[in-house]
């Protein structure tokens, strides 16, 4: 298409609005007419690696805030009407992840220029961004029904749950329809340790099955988040741990996983 007017913003995360520093995390790229928003963000979070050295359980806050962060930008794609809906976005952010004001930009073709964009202002590693993007990106249905149930109150984020055996146990997202179903997406597009990872899967998902968290009934979810994912290895997750009590839903699966969590999530 012909250059047509856009903004971006730089995603930054802000520990201290006293001292002011900031560590890039991604890029949002705005284009009022025709109408679209592009967002990238870190898997890695190499800058706030490099930059502030946090330890691991702020280095998982800042995950799940930029998870948040993505997610309701998902939903702003159908809220933005002009330029001016961008600026007053990042305006009202005061979190530690937010948006920087945006700045004019000429735009040809939106996924090349936000690709450039990142690269110049973000620039992770390749080889450890690939590693991470495959492991945590949420396939789109997914994190665009997540994004507008959890403005709603029915999805949340626990980031962690205590298993009867006292250790800590991940999970981004968690909704309920009966039972409390615990999200936790994984790539399966490697062959690496795989066997170690559907272990821990089924020995965590069987506790949360068998004894309540927080006196409430629950479930595992292993949700296949690549769409590389090998498919032997996804066979042999779905029939091992379903003897565990894990649902696993596969890669090509997402979109009516999506669907269902919309129709039954309260």
């Amino acid at each position: 298409m012909p250059p047509t007017r856009g903004l971006y913003s730089v995603v930054q995360y802000v520990p201290d609005d006293g001292r002011a520093e900031a560590a890039n995390l991604g890029v949002v790229l705005y284009v009022p007419s025709p109408r679209s928003l592009e967002v990238r963000v870190s898997p890695t979070l190499e800058r706030v690696r490099q930059f502030f050295r946090p330890g691991r359980s702020e280095l998982r806050r800042i995950e799940i805030a930029l998870e948040a962060f993505s997610h309701r930008m998902a939903i702003a794609r159908e809220e933005f009407g002009g330029e001016e809906d961008l600026a007053q976005f990042a305006a009202a952010r005061a979190d530690t992840v937010r948006l920087s004001p945006p700045r004019l930009v000429m735009v040809e073709n939106a996924p090349s220029e936000i690709d450039a964009l990142y690269t110049e202002l973000v620039g992770d590693r390749e080889e450890r961004l690939a590693a991470a993007m495959r492991a945590q990106r949420l396939p789109p249905r997914v994190a665009e029904v997540f994004g507008r149930l959890e403005a709603q109150g029915k999805v949340w984020r626990p980031g962690a749950i205590r298993l009867p055996t006292g250790r800590r146990f991940e999970v981004p997202i968690a909704f309920e329809n009966g039972r409390v179903n615990y999200v936790r997406p994984e790539s399966l597009a490697t062959r690496g340790r795989l066997d170690d990872r559907m272990a821990k899967l089924g020995f965590g998902g069987r506790l949360i099955f068998l004894h309540p968290i927080d006196d409430k009934e629950g479930q595992l979810v292993v949700l296949s988040t690549d769409p590389n994912a090998d498919p032997d290895a996804e066979s042999r997750f779905a029939r091992t741990l379903d003897e565990f009590n894990v649902r696993f839903v596969p890669h090509e699966q997402a979109d009516e996983f999506a669907e269902e969590v919309e129709r039954t999530a309260r």
